[in-house]
């Protein structure tokens, strides 16, 4: 893998895998944006997620119009990671006149638009709307259920696993928030927002030739429960950290030096990652 830094995207390249953060913050930081990321490979392109800050973002900081975007999947329900598709989903309709594809299961789709989306965008001069008259869905094929439900689809050359991972948990009832992580080519490991799971892990690494992790890190300690804290991720074995960028930091961050540790870095936005 090597690294290179952008102030402009382009969203197509010479067809290597590349991985960018639109921003590699927590939930309320604006100094770094929101963990948001863009994969390109040859002519294709996907964002995931697209949190409150992430338009913002790719028009202000890399020269990139929302509508420029064809190609979305969302890994759970938060904000930070939902927050500007409702913005997608009218710019696209009003003024690209062009739905986009969004990667997404059958569940989920259900559960954002009637928990998320519905209340910005049902309501149409002409008549209600739905989710389908704002997107076209790219609907991936269930996989397996054990040892945790994955799903598989393609968004043109670019193969995603879709793996549900465990964010939220309510004590009350022992249910989980919906959530997901995902493989991209096999190669690239996004849990994105998860607690702290070492045998998810290792299970995926086991199976397929993963070459590099980018791992949600809670570095200041206090939502382990919902986030992999920076000293959970500490105790994963040295071949694990060895191949682990971390993010969804805030500026905590800028006082640990995960190299010391084993893992390669700390994410940065504006970097392309050329897996």
């Amino acid at each position: 893998m090597n690294c290179c830094e952008t102030s402009a995207l382009e969203l197509t390249n010479s067809g290597r895998l590349s991985v960018l953060f639109v921003g590699t913050g927590s939930a309320f930081s604006k100094r770094y944006f929101q963990t948001n990321v863009l994969v390109v490979k040859g002519e294709d392109h996907l964002l995931i997620d697209c949190g409150t800050l992430c338009p913002y973002a790719l028009e202000t900081k890399y020269g990139l119009e929302l509508s420029k975007i064809d190609n979305i999947l969302l890994t759970h329900p938060h904000a930070d990671h939902i927050g500007g598709v409702e913005e997608l989903a009218l710019v696209d309709r009003y003024v690209k006149k062009q739905k986009a594809n969004l990667v997404i299961t059958d569940e989920f789709k259900e559960l954002l638009w009637n928990e998320s989306l519905k209340g910005g965008l049902k309501v149409n001069e002409e008549g209600p709307l739905n989710i389908d008259d704002y997107f076209n869905q790219i609907k991936p094929e269930l996989l397996q259920t054990e040892p945790f439900e994955m799903y598989e689809t393609n968004v043109g050359s670019i193969n995603l696993k879709l793996f549900r991972t465990n964010h939220v948990t309510c004590k009350e009832t022992g249910d989980f928030q919906i959530s997901y992580g995902i493989l991209i080519d096999d190669k690239v490991l996004y849990p994105c927002d998860t607690q702290f799971n070492r045998e998810q892990l290792e299970y995926l690494i086991g199976k397929y030739p993963v070459r590099v992790i980018f791992h949600d890190c809670d570095v200041s300690g206090y939502s382990e429960g919902v986030h992999a804290s920076y000293a959970q991720l500490k105790t994963l074995p040295d071949n694990i950290r060895a191949m682990t960028y971390l993010c969804h930091y805030n500026g905590k961050a800028e006082s640990i030096n995960p190299e010391d540790d084993g893992f390669r870095k700390f994410a940065r936005p504006g970097v392309w990652y050329r897996c």
